[in-house]
């Protein structure tokens, strides 16, 4: 029950907090960092209650505890941060949180002296990632995208988890300071990369998470990442909830060849999730899919719109300009972007479709295919050239063909001009 009133509380909040800022016009954003270590655990209720006095006091307890956890996660951290000693609720076990003290992060020279060396040297590998991601917030591929969000500033919370990270003694710490954004904070914790070279997979993470905050997209309220509440790149998930993370990854991708090449390969495959058995994963062929289900998974959400943004002339520049034309829209998923995408580049429709149905392996029908391409003159083109590229394909083969669901290779120009560019 509990679990239920802080869910709709924070959901509430999250809408309220959209509708305040929907009217905000673009302005470049600034990241105001806050280093965070962890100085306790701290026992909060009594785990195993025993006789019926002790039990009604854990009760209660669990209820106070429930109030002052959704606060923290929905007010606390994300509009009233506040520096010094502070208590972070755990929300894997409901029976602990930490004591963290919190301060504000004024230099580079500042970070270091908190996370109590002189030299970078002495780091460790997860204290080395948090120094990544703040140099990284001041480089030209963060400062490129400020211009794309709708907030003053973000608040990013750098979690030092030293001296407990051993998931022996403290199984919840990992989780608990999983990196996330909640809009208006952003959180890393170093336990997440410590590891040696963590700190690319950190800003790229650190880049994911900044994209989060400036999308307003609401995903889908029941379950949008299955029963067991994670997601994967190549999950076949729900339209809304593919977008949202669809976007974030291919902010990543803009940055990094590796994760492109990464995504490409990951979508190999798709994970459908058990519908009785929480956490159990079924890999199957993208060819045994339909094209709609295909355009609920995040990856290929990332690959559609990473490859229009470098395969179609200013691409990068048209995704942009597309998402935050919507970003009044609430409830968008990949069709919301692609069809504003078509209305304000007419002559990129068919470059646009040929990329979505390489993605779908041809399987979207034409009906399908216009709620991604809207139904213009130019539209209506790409899928009479496209069914007739199918019938001729039929009629080479002497009726001897079997479906194989990959995408046909269509070459369709208009007004002249070649859609296609070259990957």
């Amino acid at each position: 029950m509990y679990k239920k009133i802080s869910g709709l509380f924070i959901m509430v909040l999250v809408l309220i907090a959209l509708f305040a800022t929907a009217d905000r016009a673009m302005a470049d954003t600034q990241f105001d960092f806050y280093y965070q270590r962890i100085e306790k655990v701290v026992q909060i209720n009594n785990p195993e209650p025993k006789g019926w006095w002790e039990k009604t006091k854990a009760f209660v307890k669990s209820g106070v505890n429930a109030v002052k956890r959704t606060w923290e996660n929905a007010v606390t951290r994300n509009f009233n941060l506040g520096e010094g000693s502070k208590r972070w609720y755990s929300g894997e076990d409901h029976n602990i949180a930490y004591d963290v003290k919190r301060v504000k992060v004024k230099s580079e020279a500042h970070l270091l002296e908190l996370m109590g060396v002189k030299d970078e040297a002495e780091l460790t590998d997860g204290q080395k990632a948090l120094l990544a991601v703040y140099r990284h917030s001041t480089s030209d591929n963060i400062k490129d995208r400020m211009k794309y969000s709708y907030r003053n500033k973000i608040n990013v919370i750098l979690s030092d988890t030293t001296g407990f990270d051993d998931p022996g003694k403290y199984p919840h710490v990992t989780r608990d300071f999983w990196p996330y954004s909640s809009g208006a904070t952003i959180q890393m914790s170093s336990g997440r990369y410590n590891w040696p070279g963590s700190e690319s997979s950190a800003r790229s993470t650190f880049v994911h998470e900044f994209a989060h905050s400036f999308d307003r997209t609401i995903k889908e309220f029941i379950k949008p990442y299955g029963k067991d509440g994670s997601h994967f790149a190549n999950e076949l998930t729900k339209p809304r909830t593919a977008f949202v993370e669809g976007w974030a990854q291919f902010n990543e991708m803009l940055d990094s060849a590796d994760k492109v090449r990464q995504m490409n390969n990951t979508v190999d495959l798709i994970k459908i999730e058990d519908k009785k058995k929480a956490g159990e994963y079924t890999n199957v062929e993208p060819d045994t899919l339909t094209g709609k289900q295909l355009l609920s998974v995040e990856g290929i959400n990332a690959i559609i719109l990473h490859r229009i943004a470098t395969e179609v002339k200013g691409g990068k520049d048209k995704v942009f300009k597309a998402f935050t034309s919507t970003g009044w829209k609430l409830f968008r998923d990949l069709s919301t972007i692609t069809k504003q995408l078509c209305r304000q580049n007419p002559d990129d429709i068919a470059a646009i479709a040929r990329i979505i149905d390489e993605r779908t392996l041809g399987k979207l029908s034409d009906k399908e295919f216009m709620q991604y391409i809207g139904s213009s003159a130019a539209a209506r083109e790409f899928l009479k050239n496209r069914k007739k590229a199918v019938e001729e394909a039929v009629e080479a083969s002497a009726g001897t063909v079997e479906a194989t669901g990959k995408p046909l290779d269509i070459e369709v120009k208009t007004d002249g001009a070649s859609p296609f560019g070259v990957k």
